[in-house]
C-alpha cells in the first residue's frame, strides 16, 4: 500500500476550510493489471480536477475523476469500479484487463448559516446551532449586540446585512436567517440575488403576507422597461420573486409550540435540520397500534 503524504492531506484541510467541496478516491480492490496498486489515492476538486496524489493516470483515472465530481454534486460517498478495456490499455502502452473498485468519499464543508440580525432569535439560534455542524456568521450593525462575548465561535461582521451580503459569497450550501430591527425586506432582496440555497424570516404569518406583498411591488419596479429606462429600479436591479420564492420560508419555523426566543430557535433548527438532510420532519414514533401487536406475539 502507498505510503501516507503529508502534503496530500495538506490539501485536503485547505480545501475543507475553504469550504470547497471536494472527494478523495482510493483504491480498494485489484483485478488483473493496472497502473497502480492497492491503496493509492487521489484528491479532487469540485470541478473534477486534480488536486493531490494519484491512482495511475489514464483511463482508470479519467473515469474516476469523472466519478468524483458526480459524486460531489450529488453529496454522495459510494465506491466505484473502472476498468481498462484492451483497446484502451493498447492505447496507453499497458497490458489489458485491469480492474479497479475505487472508494469514493466525499468531503463536504461545514454548512453556513448566515444570521442576519444579532436579536434575541438569532442568539437562541447560533447557541443551538453549535455542535450541529453549521459554521455561523452573525451580521448586524450593533457591537453591543453583535460580539464575541455573545456569539462565541461566530463569524462577526459589524454591517448592514443589506450591505454586505452580496460580496460574501453566498452558494447553495449557504442558509440565511432574517431577522432584523426594520430592514428586513430590502435583506431579503438582497439574499435573493445569492446562490443561498435557503432564505427565512423570522416573522408572523400576518408579517409574511406583507412583506412578500413588498416584494412583488419591489420585483415589479425591477422588471419594468420604463421604470429602469427613468433610472427608479436601480436599488431592485437583479431581483427575481420567481428566483426567490422556491427558497423563500416565511414565517419560518416547525409548529413546536412555544413563544420564548429559545422555542422559537428550536422550531426554526429543526427546519433546518430537516430541509438539511432531506427529511420530512415527522416523528420516529412507532404507533401505539404496531407497539401492542409487538407486546401480544411476545406474550404467545
Amino acid at each position: 500500500m502507498n505510503g501516507t503524504d503529508p502534503a496530500f492531506f495538506r490539501r485536503l484541510a485547505e480545501l475543507v476550510e475553504a469550504g470547497e467541496p471536494c472527494a478523495t478516491a482510493q483504491i480498494i480492490r485489484v483485478n488483473g493489471s493496472i497502473p497502480n496498486e492497492l491503496g493509492a489515492r487521489m484528491l479532487v476538486n469540485n470541478h473534477g480536477m486534480l488536486e493531490a496524489g494519484t491512482i495511475g493516470g489514464g483511463q482508470i483515472e479519467y473515469q474516476t475523476l469523472a466519478a468524483c465530481k458526480l459524486a460531489i454534486e450529488e453529496e454522495r460517498t459510494h465506491t466505484f469500479q473502472a476498468k481498462l478495456t484492451e483497446h484502451e490499455a493498447g492505447g496507453i502502452g499497458m497490458m489489458c484487463g485491469g480492474q479497479v473498485e475505487v472508494f469514493i468519499e466525499v468531503h463536504l464543508a461545514e454548512a453556513r448559516l448566515f444570521l442576519c440580525g444579532a436579536g434575541h432569535i438569532n442568539l437562541a439560534l447560533a447557541r443551538i446551532s453549535r455542535g450541529l455542524g453549521w459554521r455561523v456568521t452573525v451580521i448586524d450593525d450593533r457591537a453591543d449586540w453583535a460580539n464575541a462575548d455573545n456569539y462565541p465561535g461566530a463569524k462577526l461582521i459589524l454591517a448592514r446585512p443589506e450591505d454586505v451580503l452580496a460580496s460574501l459569497g453566498l452558494d447553495r450550501r449557504s442558509w440565511v436567517v432574517v431577522g432584523t430591527r426594520d430592514r428586513d425586506t430590502e435583506v431579503i432582496v438582497q439574499a435573493a440575488k445569492t446562490a443561498a440555497r435557503y432564505i427565512g424570516v423570522v416573522a408572523s404569518k400576518r408579517k409574511a403576507i406583507q412583506i412578500i406583498k413588498h416584494l412583488a411591488a419591489r420585483n415589479e419596479v425591477a422588471v419594468s422597461p420604463l421604470a429602469a429606462v427613468a433610472g427608479e429600479a436601480a436599488a431592485g436591479s437583479g431581483f427575481s420573486l420567481d428566483a426567490l420564492l422556491p427558497r423563500f420560508h416565511a414565517p419560518i419555523g416547525l409548529a413546536l409550540g412555544g413563544r420564548s426566543p429559545e422555542a422559537v430557535a428550536l422550531s426554526i433548527m429543526a427546519e433546518l435540520q430537516a430541509l438539511r438532510h432531506d427529511q420530512p420532519a415527522t416523528a420516529m414514533r412507532v404507533s401505539p397500534e404496531e407497539l401492542a401487536g409487538y407486546a401480544a406475539r411476545r406474550t404467545r
